[in-house]
């Protein structure tokens, strides 16, 4: 037994204190006063011949009467002392509560709850309320962010009001970055404990997590969820055509996380509108990929829903059911040609209705204009600071190439047919009068050779792309054929690849980055459930953390945008329960010991001498005691 109350000599002097004054009145006796009345003698002989009957039962009324009360003070003594069973651990702890409120805590395939979450949430009310009087508590949510609800307190109800309001995120998870938080608040603190309260999902069971716990620090953890059944799409994009950029092309990755076959619906809209269907057989933990090319959606918000088909199979998460993408309104790129003249490299641009084309003579160039690309025909001036370049015939002083010489009546023998340059045409029996050969350099790549010298090089540096072609084409076939105005396209489209795949599709629990006009001095994004919020500018873009999958929407006084944010996060939309491991430490998962039940056995000493002085009092107005 252990005592955490007043010290026992205190409660030795006090009760043996106690004691000695109770007894004191029992051994005094009441004296009474003698009041002679008439026939007194009369009634002596009476009573004697019965006091000697009585006395025996007087005396241990007394007795019992004293008892009573010695037991009521001992009773009144140990509750001060603050007893406690050996087992109990009555020293200062510090207990920190890794509660996990990432994506698949909103699982439903738990009992006793809505949610993972709020099962969750209930084993961490009822940890909170074993906490005692010399503990201190600190309660810690994460996802793949750190969110302490306060520091190391002794109330742990000033957590319990928080932790109704909280429920799961739609954020991934990164337990790494929650243990060493953990690690870091319980270093050099005795008597530690660490408990982990999370499904586990997105941990791998054959690679432990190596995180170093002071010897101190006990880690218990704490595992939520019952199924791994979840049906979900992992990838959802749409990419524009850049050649013709009212088409587009979509990529859909549906993923099935049950053990056995099952049949879904995958479903297609633009802006509300169905557009297509298709039925799915996945087998157990199987992976389809479905690429959909031309799809001339007129709408600016697309959605894909996949449909559980199965009829004794349950979707258990719900909300990587459906993805988001937008396709905004195209761009038109600007071009310059800076040339003395070339009618062939002119008509492709000036027939493009998605360029805006300027032919610019050598001496009226300016290198500070910006333009998206900049195309130099048979001349190398200063390039420009930003923009893609396309150099045709290029001499050798201002060149960027190196040209290791040149070439008479050059054959084309070795091309890379599977660059974006050569994508749907052909350069064999290409007759070229002669060409200027390169030095390929370590971002090159040869597109087009003649027996090992390259001759049409592209590059691509961290900031732009550049091609270079080694002869003038007007000096070759290559105008007078079907292919030519294919490849200038194809140059185009190679250029603007990025600007293609910038489709404004984002990922929860990120802090997002989107370009806007440099002009804009305010922004407020429209979340998906209608919330306006401000936004920070910096540097030409809108930061902005999104934690809800949907579309959203910029609005900045130059404009407004549409953006798209799903999960996209395999690994969380796997919802299999894994035990967490980690590399240094162990982690235990017995349940036992870990709700730390205090037997406050005082109040039940304080319970036991309240009932023997009702006792007491029952007893004396009876006349069984004295």
């Amino acid at each position: 037994m252990q005592l955490t109350g007043l010290p026992i000599e205190t409660i030795a002097w006090l009760a043996g204190a106690a004691a000695i004054f109770i007894t004191a009145f029992y051994i005094l006796k009441l004296r009474k006063r003698s009041v002679e009345i008439p026939f007194s003698p009369m009634w002596n002989r009476v009573l004697t011949s019965s006091r000697h009957r009585t006395d025996w039962w007087r005396r241990f009324k007394r007795i019992l009467s004293w008892l009573l009360h010695i037991v009521l003070a001992a009773l009144l003594a140990a509750a001060a002392l603050g007893p406690h069973f050996d087992d109990e651990v009555l020293d200062e702890r510090h207990l920190l509560i890794l509660l996990d409120n990432s994506a698949s805590m909103g699982a439903t395939d738990v009992t006793g709850g809505y949610d993972r979450f709020d099962v969750a949430r209930r084993k961490t009310s009822e940890l909170l309320e074993t906490i005692g009087g010399n503990d201190r508590v600190m309660v810690v949510l994460f996802n793949n962010r750190v969110q302490p609800l306060g520091p190391f307190v002794e109330d742990p109800s000033l957590l319990e009001a928080s932790l109704r309001d909280l429920g799961a995120t739609s954020n991934p998870t990164d337990l790494r970055q929650a243990l060493n938080f953990a690690a870091d608040s319980l270093r050099d603190r005795d008597n530690s404990e660490l408990v982990i309260i999370s499904d586990g999902a997105g941990l791998d069971p054959d690679t432990p997590i190596d995180v170093e716990f002071g010897p101190e620090t006990t880690v218990r953890h704490i595992k939520i969820g019952e199924s791994s059944e979840n049906l979900a799409i992992t990838a959802f994009n749409a990419r524009r055509y850049p050649s013709n950029r009212l088409d587009h092309e979509l990529y859909v990755e549906v993923t099935s996380y049950f053990d056995r076959p099952v049949e879904a619906v995958l479903e297609i809209s633009s802006d509300g509108r169905l557009v297509d269907t298709q039925s799915l057989s996945l087998d157990a933990r199987e992976t389809h990929r479905q690429f959909y090319p031309g799809q001339a959606v007129t709408g600016e918000r697309l959605e894909a829903r996949v449909r559980l088909q199965t009829s004794d199979a349950r979707d258990v998460f719900p909300l990587d059911d459906r993805a988001f993408a937008t396709v905004p309104p195209p761009r038109r790129l600007r071009a310059q040609l800076i040339s003395p003249g070339n009618l062939f490299i002119e008509g492709p641009l000036i027939l493009n209705p998605h360029i805006d084309f300027e032919r610019i003579a050598p001496e009226e160039y300016d290198p500070t204009a910006e333009f998206d690309i900049t195309i130099f025909d048979r001349v190398a001036p200063e390039p420009p600071a930003t923009g893609d370049l396309l150099y045709l015939d290029p001499p050798d002083e201002g060149s960027p190439f190196t040209i290791s010489g040149r070439e008479a009546q050059p054959i084309i023998t070795d091309v890379v047919q599977s660059h974006p340059l050569l994508r749907w045409i052909t350069l064999q029996d290409l007759n070229i009068g002669s060409s200027k050969t390169f030095t390929r350099s370590a971002n090159d790549t040869a597109v087009a050779s003649s027996f090992g010298q390259p001759i049409i090089l592209a590059r691509e540096d961290d900031d732009r792309r550049m091609v270079a072609i080694g002869f003038d084409i007007r000096n070759s076939d290559f105008p007078l054929r079907v292919s030519f105005p294919v490849f200038v396209l194809n140059i185009l489209d190679y250029f603007a690849q990025d600007d293609v795949d910038l489709m404004y599709s984002f990922a929860t629990g990120e802090t997002w980055s989107i370009p806007i006009d440099r002009a804009a001095t305010t922004a407020h994004m429209v979340t998906p459930d209608g919330e306006r919020k401000a936004t920070a500018i910096h540097d030409g873009a809108a930061l902005f953390f999104g934690d809800k999958p949907g579309f959203y929407r910029l609005e900045t006084d130059l404009g407004a945008i549409t953006l798209a944010a799903n999960l996209s996060s395999p690994e969380e939309s796997d919802i299999t329960p894994i035990s967490l491991e980690l590399e240094s430490t162990a982690v235990s998962e017995e349940m036992e010991t870990l709700f730390f039940e205090r037997q406050q056995l005082w109040v039940l000493l304080l319970f036991a001498a309240l009932a023997l002085l009702l006792l007491e009092w029952l007893t004396f107005n009876r006349r069984w005691t004295v």
